[in-house]
Parts: C-alpha cells; sequence; structure tokens
C-alpha cells in the first residue's frame, strides 16, 4: 500500500499550496537588464543635476550676501541658523583691511532691537551713523540676538574678534540674577559648533559639556556644508518654511492650544504693534513693570557664571589687543525711579563688581542708568526695551562716550 502510494504521480499532502514555475515557464520571461557602466553613470549625472538644482532653489530663497552689509541683524526665530553666514561675511569684508573701523555689537534683545521696527534705529546702526558724520569711518555689525547671555557672547567672540577692530558688548542687568536665568549658562548651546570654536576643559565644567578642540567639526561635515547648500542651509530654511524647527514649532504650537494666555510674554508680542510704553493701556503697564520687579532685586555673586564669563570675555579680548567698550543697557530710568524698582545701593553695588572685573582688561564700562543722561519714558517700549527713537538715541549716545577712547576725538 505504502509501495503504490510512492508511484503514484500525485503531489504531496500540501504540496498544491506551493507554487514553484518549471525551468520552461521561467525562460520565457525577458531577462533583466544588467547595469552596466553607462547606466550607472547616467543615473549619477541625473541625481548630481537635481541636487544642483535644488542648490539653486535654496540659493533663491536665502539672504544675500550683500545683504549682510546693510544694517542686517540675525533673525528673531533661529538666530544662529544664519549667524555662520554672517560670521563669514565679516571675515570676507574684512580681510582686506581698509580705511574704516570694523566693529561688533555683541549682546542680547535691547541691542538687537526687540522693539525697534527699522533696523536702521537698533544701537549699533545708530552708533555706526553717528561715527560716520564725526569723520570716524565705521562699518558695525550687529551680532546680538534675544536671550543671549554671556557665555553666547564670549564664543562669538572668539570667532570674530580676530576679524574687527573693536567690539561693544551689552551688560544686561537682569540677567545677572540667577533666578531669571534658571539653570541655563548659555542660550544657544550650538553656537561653538556652528562657528567651529574650541571649547576648553573648564568652559566645558561651567557649560556641562564635553570639551572639544577648534576643528571638531567633522571633516565630512565641513566637506559637505562648504559644496551642498541644502545641508549647510537647513535650519535657515526650516525657519523660512516653518517658522523654526518642525519638531519645535509643533510642540509650542500644542503647548500653546492647551493653555490660557492671561498676558503676552515679552517675546511673543510683535514689535510691529507697540508704541511706548507711556502709550500701553494701565493694565498692560503694570504687568510690564511688575514683569520687571521681579528680577530687579538680587546680589550678586563674584562666582556667578555670567561673572565668570564676563571675566573670560574680558581676558580674550586683551590677549588679542582689541579696543573694547562694555555697556550696560538703557532701563527705563523714569519709571524705575518712580516706582522704586531698583535699590539704587543694590545697583551701586553689583555694579561695582562688574566694574571691577571689566577693569582689569583696562577696558571702559558705560553705564546709561546713573549720571544726567537719561533717555525720557516716551522712547521705551517697555522698561528695558527702547523704540526706534530711543534706540537713535542711545546709540548716538554710545559713540560721544567713547569718542575719545576710540580715538576719534571729541565730536
Amino acid at each position: 500500500m505504502a509501495d503504490a502510494r510512492r508511484d503514484t504521480n500525485e503531489p504531496a499532502i500540501g504540496a498544491e499550496a506551493f507554487f514553484s514555475p518549471d525551468r520552461d515557464e521561467l525562460s520565457g520571461q525577458a531577462p533583466k537588464r544588467r547595469l552596466t557602466w553607462p547606466r550607472l553613470l547616467l543615473r549619477i549625472a541625473l541625481c548630481v543635476a537635481f541636487l544642483v538644482a535644488v542648490d539653486g532653489a535654496v540659493a533663491r530663497t536665502l539672504t544675500p550676501a550683500s545683504t549682510y552689509e546693510r544694517h542686517y541683524r540675525l533673525p528673531r526665530t533661529l538666530p544662529t541658523a544664519s549667524l555662520a553666514d554672517f560670521a563669514a561675511s565679516i571675515h570676507a569684508a574684512t580681510i582686506g583691511g581698509g580705511d574704516k573701523q570694523a566693529v561688533a555689537f555683541l549682546g542680547a534683545s535691547p541691542t538687537w532691537g526687540h522693539r525697534i521696527k527699522d533696523p536702521a534705529s537698533t544701537f549699533p546702526a545708530a552708533f555706526e551713523a553717528a561715527g560716520n558724520r564725526a569723520g570716524w569711518l565705521n562699518r558695525t555689525y550687529n551680532l546680538a540676538s534675544n536671550g543671549q547671555f554671556l557665555a553666547d557672547e564670549y564664543f562669538i567672540a572668539k570667532a570674530i574678534a580676530d576679524d574687527v577692530d573693536v567690539v561693544y558688548v551689552q551688560l544686561t542687568y537682569h540677567t545677572f540674577n540667577p533666578k531669571t536665568r534658571g539653570k541655563s549658562v548659555m542660550r544657544y548651546s550650538e553656537i561653538p559648533r556652528l562657528l567651529d570654536v574650541d571649547i576648553s576643559p573648564d568652559e566645558a565644567t561651567l557649560l556641562g559639556v564635553k570639551p572639544s578642540a577648534s576643528g571638531s567639526v567633522s571633516r565630512v561635515d565641513r566637506v559637505v556644508s562648504k559644496r551642498w547648500l541644502l545641508w549647510r542651509e537647513r535650519d535657515a530654511l526650516d525657519r523660512r518654511l516653518f517658522g523654526g524647527k518642525p519638531r519645535q514649532v509643533l510642540a509650542d504650537r500644542f503647548i500653546s492650544s492647551r493653555s490660557v494666555l492671561t498676558s503676552l510674554p515679552a517675546d511673543s508680542n510683535p514689535f510691529e504693534t507697540l508704541g511706548s510704553l507711556d502709550d500701553m493701556p494701565p493694565t498692560q503697564r503694570m504687568i510690564a513693570i511688575s514683569r520687571f520687579a521681579e528680577n530687579s532685586s538680587y546680589k550678586l555673586a563674584p562666582n556667578d557664571s555670567e561673572v565668570v564669563f564676563l571675566r573670560k570675555l574680558v581676558k580674550l579680548l586683551e590677549a588679542r589687543n582689541k579696543k573694547a567698550v562694555f555697556f550696560m543697557s538703557p532701563l527705563n530710568r523714569e519709571v524705575v525711579e518712580d516706582y522704586e524698582l531698583v535699590d539704587p545701593k543694590e545697583y551701586s553695588a553689583n555694579l561695582a563688581i562688574l566694574k571691577r572685573v571689566v577693569s582689569e582688561g583696562g577696558f571702559p564700562l558705560v553705564d546709561p542708568n546713573t549720571g544726567p543722561f537719561k533717555i525720557p519714558s516716551k522712547y521705551f517700549a517697555d522698561i528695558s526695551h527702547t523704540t526706534d527713537q530711543g534706540g537713535r538715541i542711545f546709540g548716538e549716545q554710545l559713540f560721544r562716550e567713547t569718542a575719545q577712547y576710540l580715538g576719534a576725538g571729541t565730536p
């Protein structure tokens, strides 16, 4: 019985569920075409042509290099996306020297012009115009961005100090208060990587990161960034297309959709709609005042991270034989004094620590918040940000106060 079952041509149990074409059937199908060298090269050429076309489209959407020479300021959103190209343009513009002094302004929102509509009205632009009118020919670059701490300014200075003749550094009074910063030491941790500057072991300890050497950006990344515009400008494209990094934009929208705002945060209020602080409704005016008051009282510690990086910045500029001016960002003194928002004795004690650090490098520290010079309250949009006219007033005053130090004579 078993032998008879073996002699039959019937398939084994379950074999009908398996299909295996005979070789004769396969022979009738068209054979696969081999990937020859000409075909491979053609595909590569098409890919390269496509990438070149994409890079051409990217180039048309980006900021032209010439724009960096006309009162340029970093974008409000993702400011560091354009920082490397801005620094490169400063290097290219100053590499040949020339009659004009190259000046770099480092700072946070007051210098960037958080409440200033026209970039030509920011502190750096007004300073530049005042110097040129006085015959001190200069080209001034605004490298400030909203929220920078002194660690941010320090690493930017590391990258651009050799390309400029003078550095102006804005100090923001309330960011020396640890309560304002929280646990943050640096606002834009990507700056050293973007500008390819080193992070020494002691700097790394302060920042809570691993130390790195100059040139630590991988060789492949540098070559690709140099040749492939789409890769190098990916952050700028994210800002242009999505208003920020897509993941962060989605997270922000999700959070804002689930929360109820009782008042606009300072950085979300568009400056296009703002007038002066005097023009605000009473409720908004009091919100702005109370916000400032929350962080205006503190005792500055000499080992605070902002003081530590201030000292490092002073030593860096001194070692590179640069002229440098440090200045406190102007406050709305009329409101500060009327509402007693800052204790004068406490302010003097804190300022004395900063002056001592700055003077170690032989640099001046300009303080518009004491002395006879006072910007009228109507030229402030809040406690610590000026309007366009306030920006022009302070920028011109800053040049006048430092003209002799710069060797520009007496305006």
